[in-house]
C-alpha cells in the first residue's frame, strides 16, 4: 500500500505479502508474550517498547488488508481501503514517535526533561495525525479511485519524511550519549534501523513487495535481543556496568595493555554505608547508591563506572595522564560536595579512594593495589573523625 505511485491489483503477489506479515507478527507475538514479558512491562521503556511491538503487528495486519482490498469491488470496500491507509499513516509516525521516547527514556537520568522532550518532540506527529484524519475525507497523502486503486498525492512524502527524521533523530541521541557516556553496549540502534531502512526503500520503489512492517519486526528483535544480552552487563540498582562487564572489559583491555594502551583505575567506598542501612533501612541505602551512580557518571565524563560490589565502585580511565586521572578525583569531590548540599531527606556522604596503573602488572594485583590504598584512606577517615570525637568529648 505504502510503495506505490499509480498501480493495479495486478502487480500484487499476496502469497508473498502474507509470508512476510505473517513472519513479521510471529516475532512480534514471541517479543511479547515470550518470557519475562509480565517484568518487561512494568517498567516504563518496557511499556514503550511493548507498544511498538503492538502497533507494529497491527500494521502488518492492516497492510496486509490493504493490498487485498486493493482493485474490489463491493460495497464500502473503498471506503475500509481509505481508511485503513489512512490509519496505517497514522500508526506508522506514532510508532516513529515512540522510538524517539524509548530511546529518550533509556538515555536520560533526569525524568523530568524527558517527559519535557517528548512532549516538544510530539508536535510533528500531532500534525501528521491531524492530517491523516483529514485524509479520510479527502485526498490529502492519497487517494483512492472509484474502482478502488490506491494512488499517492504530491503530498505522500510528508508523513514518511517526518517518520525518517524520527528514527534519525533517535540514532543521533544514541551515538551523542555514547559518545559522552562511553556506553559502548547500550541500544543497538543500527541493527534496529539497518533493516527498518533497507525494507522500507525497497518497498518504496517496488510496489506490490511487503517489507516495510516485517522489517520493523526485525528490527524489533535484533533490538530486544542485544538488549536482552546487555542486561547481563548492567546493574540493575544503578545501572552502572556491573562486576561481570568488569571481567569482561579487563579480559579484553589485557591484550590491549600488550600494544601500549595503560588504564588508571578509582576504587571508592562509601565512608559508613553499613551504618546508613542499620539505621534507615535498605530503601534509604538504596537511594544513596542510586545517587551515587547518576554521582560518578557526572564525574567520570567518558571513562567506563562500574559498580564492583556492595558500596565499592570502580573508574577505569584509559590512556589518561596524571592531570587527567587528578581532574577526575576533583570532579567527584566537587559533585560530592553538591550532593551532600542538596541531598534533602538522603544521608551526607564520603568517599574513601584508591588509584592503581593497570600497564604491565596482572589484573588480580591492579584491583588489589587499588583496594589497599582505598583502605589506607578509610583508615586515615576513621582516625581522624576519632581523633575530632575525642577533641569534642573533652571540650
Amino acid at each position: 500500500m505504502l510503495g506505490v505511485m499509480n498501480s493495479g491489483a495486478s502487480q500484487i503477489n499476496l502469497p508473498a505479502i502474507y509470508v512476510a506479515n505473517g513472519l513479521g507478527i510471529c516475532l512480534l507475538l514471541a517479543l511479547l508474550y515470550g518470557k519475562n514479558k509480565k517484568l518487561r512491562a512494568m517498567s516504563p521503556d518496557g511499556k514503550l517498547f511493548r507498544w511498538m511491538c503492538q502497533i507494529c503487528m497491527v500494521l502488518c495486519i492492516l497492510e496486509t488488508l490493504g493490498f487485498v482490498l486493493e482493485g474490489r469491488q463491493f460495497p464500502l470496500a473503498r471506503q475500509l481501503a481509505i481508511l485503513c491507509s489512512a490509519t496505517m499513516l497514522l500508526l506508522a509516525v506514532i510508532l516513529a514517535y515512540l522510538w524517539v521516547c524509548y530511546v529518550d527514556r533509556k538515555l536520560r537520568l533526569k525524568r523530568r526533561q524527558v517527559r519535557v522532550d517528548c512532549l516538544v518532540a510530539a508536535a510533528p506527529a500531532a500534525v501528521i495525525g491531524l492530517m491523516s484524519v483529514a485524509n479520510l475525507f479527502f485526498p490529502v497523502f492519497f487517494g483512492v479511485s472509484e474502482d478502488n486503486v490506491y494512488y499517492r498525492t504530491s503530498l505522500f512524502l510528508i508523513p514518511w519524511v517526518v517518520v525518517y527524521a524520527y528514527m534519525a533523530w533517535g540514532a543521533i541521541q544514541s551515538y551523542r550519549y555514547q559518545r559522552r557516556t562511553d556506553r559502548r553496549l547500550f541500544i543497538p540502534v543500527l541493527l534496529f534501523l539497518a533493516p527498518v531502512y533497507v525494507g522500507s526503500l525497497i518497498q518504496f520503489f517496488c510496489y506490490g513487495i511487503s517489507l516495510i512492517w516485517v522489517s520493523v519486526a526485525v528490527g524489533l528483535t535484533l533490538l530486544h535481543s542485544n538488549l536482552q544480552s546487555e542486561q547481563a552487563y548492567l546493574d540493575p540498582l544503578t545501572k552502572l556496568y556491573n562486576r561481570g562487564y568488569l571481567l569482561h572489559y579487563m579480559d579484553h583491555m589485557t591484550e590491549q595493555i600488550k600494544k601500549g594502551t595503560h588504564i588508571t583505575g578509582i576504587m571508592l567506598d562509601i565512608n559508613d554505608f553499613k551504618k546508613i542501612n542499620d539505621t534507615l533501612g535498605h530503601a534509604e541505602g538504596d537511594a544513596v547508591l542510586r545517587a551515587v551512580g547518576k554521582l560518578l557518571l557526572r564525574s567520570a565524563g567518558n571513562s567506563t563506572v562500574v559498580r564492583y560490589g556492595g558500596d565499592e565502585f570502580v573508574i577505569l580511565l584509559e590512556n589518561a595522564e596524571a592531570d587527567q586521572v587528578q581532574k577526575t578525583l576533583d570532579s567527584i569531590n566537587r559533585n560530592l560536595q553538591a550532593y551532600n548540599a542538596s541531598c534533602g531527606t538522603l544521608p551526607q556522604i564520603s568517599f574513601s579512594m584508591g588509584t592503581a596503573e593497570f600497564d604491565q602488572m596482572d589484573a588480580f594485583r591492579f584491583f588489589q593495589e587499588m583496594d589497599i590504598r582505598m583502605y589506607e584512606e578509610k583508615r586515615e577517615f576513621y582516625l581522624r573523625r576519632e581523633m575530632h570525637e575525642m577533641s569534642a568529648g573533652e571540650l
